[in-house]
């Protein structure tokens, strides 16, 4: 059965992937789909090389897809660091399909965003391969020393800025 609900869990930065561990090892696995971390493929340069490393994608948060809110809330009680499930008043609050559908677009099947590839021209970005291809027009700000493109994304009912891997391999 296909669980249908994204809900975002807010838990202190740097214990995102303990925590998501952590609850689903106290989980029934028929109460959720997936819990994760989004993580985003980032360089780094060491030694004068380049340097693969990830990091989470929204720092400080984990995803977890569910349409049983209520036991994973009671679940959460157990785990002894802080977090809480993001919530309007009394009632727990899922991501709006429009938010999901433009996460679910640049993640791979892992829940990772992998380096994309591409050119300027002038003042146009052309994205060659990766994640951001056909998304050019999200691209607010580019770090080609960081190798790092600032794309716009809605998440939690407004747009925020999100640090994406992009390699111009050329400037025309």
């Amino acid at each position: 059965m296909e669980q249908t609900n994204w809900y975002v869990i807010q838990v202190m930065t740097g214990n995102e992937q303990i925590i998501c561990r952590d609850l689903t090892e106290i989980l029934d696995k028929s109460l959720y789909e997936h819990c994760f971390v989004p993580m985003s493929e980032r360089q780094h340069r060491k030694d004068g090389k380049f340097i693969s490393l990830r990091e989470p994608l929204f720092p400080g948060y984990l995803f977890i897809i569910s349409d049983f809110i209520d036991d994973i809330s009671i679940a959460l009680w157990k785990i002894s660091k802080f977090k809480r499930i993001l919530r309007t008043g009394s009632s727990f609050v899922p991501m709006e399909p429009e938010e999901v559908n433009a996460f679910s677009a640049l993640v791979d099947e892992a829940f990772n965003i992998t380096m994309s590839k591409g050119f300027i021209i002038g003042d146009a970005i052309t994205v060659t391969e990766g994640p951001l291809k056909g998304y050019e027009g999200s691209i607010k700000k580019i770090d080609r020393h960081k190798r790092m493109a600032f794309v716009e994304l809605p998440f939690l009912g407004k747009e925020t800025r999100v640090r994406i891997p992009l390699e111009i391999v050329d400037k025309l």
